[in-house]
């Protein structure tokens, strides 16, 4: 991983401690998006991968379907990387795209929900400090 991105994830997950860490609810929830977003960062710079393999498959193709199948399970290959060499060069893995692609959709409904709840504590109690709101009765 690049010098430069895991400086990136570091700062990042640290500036989500310390709001998660603050008495405002809201800057609780900033401090959680942040962090998801760190992990999304250090997940997609993890899949960045270097050689001669490529995570694609291009060794036959199925002329009735147009899929393309790359198995070949007497050699030990099962998932998508081809035989032989590529060109020089970095490639992204698919698979932890995909995955923090689904990532970001879930946390934005999860972000939705809790700007949601915290917009109704506001409204119902008139503040969003954690320590007044533990105060109250009722």
């Amino acid at each position: 991983m690049n010098f430069f991105i895991a400086l990136l994830v570091s700062f990042l997950f640290g500036l989500g401690i310390y709001l998660i860490l603050n008495r405002d609810i809201m800057k609780i929830a900033i401090g959680f998006g942040i962090m998801g977003h760190a992990t999304n960062i250090f997940i997609v710079a993890s899949g960045i991968l270097q050689g001669e393999f490529v995570p694609i498959i291009i060794t036959k193709i199925n002329e009735y379907t147009t899929f393309i199948f790359g198995d070949d399970l007497a050699s030990g290959i099962i998932a998508p990387i081809i035989e032989g060499t590529s060109e020089a060069g970095m490639y992204a893995d698919p698979l932890t795209q995909a995955l923090v692609l689904t990532a970001i959709v879930i946390s934005f409904a999860t972000t939705a929900v809790i700007l949601t709840l915290i917009y109704h504590i506001d409204k119902e109690f008139e503040t969003t400090d954690v320590n007044k709101l533990g105060r109250m009765k009722g």
